[in-house]
């Protein structure tokens, strides 16, 4: 069984020797990508709205090799999952760019960053930097990359594998090339690269899952907020335990949950636009674009101002096409193929029901102020009353956003019985995993009482499969070589 870091290097070298043993092994570098877990501040990154999440101790580490003739050569470190390869000239051939793998393929993470990357340049003389990319220069990818990885991350988990995926994939094109990232700055700007970059397979986010897994620093959790992009540490050294919890129901990322992340986008993106019309048409304010631009900052009013504006918006029952299309002052066919579709350029369908922009966008609206009063709180101390926000949290996403599941409501409720001073469900959702904080003097009953509780009595599974479910993880670096 692989345990240390060394033992890990030692089995991916073994990997690659097996793989393709002419390639200069010995020359390469280790790399890892970490899984995250947001605190709080969920569904709302999209929407430009801060999030509060910690990059973790669970991540992805691989082997990097530099190979001259500008093709990609990945491998799984377990031999049953077959590798993949392709050239960076199939790029700069199609016009499409990458062709992708079939939907669903682990590979796509891999082709979603370099076809990603291979759309920005260096202009001649400019130092090799994240910085200094750009859509316009010479070509700078020289050389392609070959690499081995593993995993501790758990799929489908709501902890971000894929995203870590894309991202340890982008910095090995850029380790290949000596394209520096270390700096904050650089960070920051490849964070929303990455975050271009997820569009490839399908999934338009915030930014959040990038940013977290770039920026992470141990015993931080981190602040990010957007429209610009910016990250901001707070300590989190408190005597807690940060135990994630596994529902046992995976989110895959087949269409159909494609489709019911991108409802969400969809129905927000909606919201805000009606609220910006509203500002244009009363207060003659432009260039509010998305909700987590209603601030006094880019408004000109007051918070009070705003929150009695936003309360009397929207009607609680769903909205038709049509009348979303009266509120924006468009014609139907405009909203649908301006807002209505999915990245494939296919329309999206209409919910039978309707959008449901009053859920959405009170959902968002709410988590929003519950990051700004965490971020005081956790600055403060009050572990207590951070808890309870997350309770809150969890409830507005059962609720209002509608993406738990009963699996995880279960799951949180018994969390916060056996003693969790809060719980809430963390990623995407639909499934995935809930993140508790629990009391060290309390941990072995708390794991018990679900072990005990959730896993056997309502999931059927017996204490040797149940235990792979539940762990504790810590607030950890972010993505980058190690030595």
């Amino acid at each position: 069984m692989i345990k240390t870091t060394e033992d890990i290097k030692e089995a991916l070298h073994g990997r690659m020797r097996a793989l393709w043993p002419s390639l200069p092994i010995r020359s390469g570098v280790f790399i890892s990508s970490p899984g995250r877990v947001n605190l709080i501040g969920e569904h709302i990154d999209y929407n430009n709205c801060p999030v509060l999440p910690i990059a973790v101790d669970k991540r992805i580490v691989a082997l990097v090799v530099a190979i001259p003739e500008r093709s990609v050569k990945v491998a799984d470190l377990d031999p049953r999952y077959e590798s993949i390869e392709f050239s960076l000239e199939e790029y700069e051939r199609l016009p499409e760019g990458l062709v992708p793998f079939k939907t669903g393929h682990w590979g796509n993470y891999i082709k979603a960053a370099v076809n990603e990357l291979l759309s920005y340049s260096l202009k001649e003389g400019q130092e090799r930097s994240v910085t200094n990319l750009s859509t316009g220069g010479d070509h700078v990818w020289e050389c392609g990359f070959a690499m081995v990885f593993t995993s501790t991350i758990p799929q489908a988990a709501g902890m971000s594998s894929s995203s870590a995926l894309v991202v340890l994939s982008t910095l090995a094109l850029l380790e290949a090339n000596d394209v520096s990232y270390s700096s904050f700055e650089q960070r920051l700007a490849l964070a929303d690269i990455c975050r271009r970059a997820e569009w490839y397979v399908g999934t338009k986010g915030g930014g959040m899952d990038q940013a977290a897994i770039l920026m992470g620093k141990n015993r931080n959790a981190i602040k990010i907020s957007f429209n610009p992009i910016d990250a901001v540490l707070i300590p989190f050294e408190y005597d807690i335990a940060v135990v994630v919890a596994h529902s046992t129901v995976e989110a895959p990322k087949t269409r159909e949950m494609m489709d019911a992340y991108n409802r969400r986008s969809i129905e927000c993106t909606l919201a805000g636009l009606i609220v910006a019309k509203i500002l244009q048409n009363r207060y003659d304010i432009e260039h509010i674009r998305y909700i987590g631009d209603i601030t006094p900052s880019k408004t000109g009013l007051e918070q009070s101002v705003l929150d009695a504006i936003v309360t009397d918006v929207f009607h609680e029952e769903p909205y038709q096409i049509d009348e979303i299309a009266s509120l924006l002052d468009m014609s139907t066919d405009q909203v649908n193929r301006r807002y209505c579709k999915r990245k494939d350029g296919t329309q999206f369908p209409m919910p039978i029901e309707g959008f449901k922009l009053y859920q959405r966008f009170y959902h968002v609206w709410k988590e929003w102020r519950r990051v700004e009063r965490s971020e005081q709180l956790l600055i403060q101390g009050d572990i207590e009353t951070f808890g309870t926000l997350m309770n809150d949290s969890h409830a507005s996403c059962r609720d209002y956003h509608e993406v738990s599941c009963s699996e995880l409501d279960m799951l949180t409720d018994i969390a916060r019985s056996a003693g969790a001073l809060g719980s809430r469900l963390t990623g995407a959702g639909f499934g995935g995993c809930a993140v508790s904080l629990v009391r060290p003097n309390d941990l072995a009953a708390f794991t018990e009482t679900l072990l005990h509780d959730y896993y056997g009595r309502n999931m059927r599974l017996d204490r040797a499969n149940a235990e792979h479910h539940i762990f504790v993880v810590h607030p950890s670096q972010g993505a980058g070589r190690i030595e």
